[in-house]
């Protein structure tokens, strides 16, 4: 029984500010939009968190110019599928991989990072 509880306990946990998020985006459009924000700025926390471990081991790899690169596509996944968020890339058969280039981001908005992730 111990074992269960082990087990369970963490996920019920974890679940409660899931289901809070829920009940609070089912209240109205504000509250959709509040809860939106808060999965997007956790996912982006939790993103950074892990890019710590991100730059330490590609810098071993010898890759460490990629980091950015792979900081950007993780949390384009994770919020993509978290927030069903897509980014439309308009002209991209004029984007040739063989070739280097620039991509350039204002930091307008906080919805920069998905664009430079995709």
């Amino acid at each position: 029984m111990a074992f269960l509880v082990s087990i369970f306990k963490p996920l019920v946990y974890i679940s409660l500010p899931v289901i809070l998020l829920q009940s609070i985006a089912a209240t109205s459009k504000t509250g959709k939009y509040y809860a939106r924000q808060t999965l997007y700025v956790g996912t982006m926390v939790t993103v950074a968190a892990c890019s710590i471990v991100f730059a330490a081991g590609l810098t071993i790899v010898g890759r460490k110019f990629d980091v950015n690169y792979v900081v950007a596509k993780t949390f384009y996944l994770l919020a993509r599928n978290v927030l069903d968020l897509r980014v439309e890339v308009e002209g991209q058969e004029h984007l040739d991989n063989a070739r280097p280039g620039v991509l350039m981001a204002n930091h307008q908005s906080m919805l920069d990072i998905l664009v430079v992730g995709r």
